[in-house]
């Protein structure tokens, strides 16, 4: 790859085939009849490594349990279990520097600054992992029901349109 950039569209591209491809499996990552996650990629230090940048990046607020308690970690292993190794192996080098990190909060800051044009390794990681955090938690029913307020598959019998005042006379004409 010549630039930062290319590098990071093509990993958000096997990020997509990833997540395509775990998506026709058939069965589910849960340790049967317990419904606990068997973790396949993820070792136990980058799990607690990604769980601490999941707390940051979306925590716990009045709305919803944030991206713990979505489980994105689980999201993201099952993801990555059936991911390309090149991909594999990014997020592997990523999430080993994320963990050395002294000051988490302060490295994850940093590495949003650059983000629409990432200039390092942990700058284009950065977007990888902001990517996953966000699709697994908007993706779960902690994130659709809880934080987004979805009420389901439901349909309202009447629609009375545009209740605003200024609007009301517009809608008669």
């Amino acid at each position: 790859m010549s630039t930062r950039r290319e590098f990071v569209l093509a990993s958000l591209a096997l990020w997509d085939a990833a997540t395509v491809t775990a998506q026709m499996h058939p069965h589910t990552a849960t340790v049967e009849g317990l419904g606990l996650h068997n973790y396949t990629f993820l070792t136990p230090d980058m799990r607690e490594t990604l769980r601490r940048a999941m707390a940051i990046m979306i925590p716990a607020d009045e709305r919803s349990g944030g991206a713990l308690a979505a489980k994105v970690d689980e999201y993201v292993d099952f993801i990555l279990a059936n991911a390309d190794g090149k991909l594999q192996q990014t997020w592997r080098a990523g999430l080993a520097r994320l963990g050395e990190a002294k000051d988490m909060d302060a490295f994850l800051s940093l590495q949003a600054r650059n983000e629409f044009s990432p200039e390092t390794e942990d700058e284009s990681f950065f977007i990888l992992l902001k990517q996953a955090i966000t699709a697994g938690f908007y993706t779960s029913a902690e994130g659709i029901n809880r934080e987004l307020g979805y009420q389901g598959m439901t349909f309202a019998l009447d629609f009375e349109g545009c209740t605003h005042t200024e609007h009301i006379g517009k809608r008669d004409a």
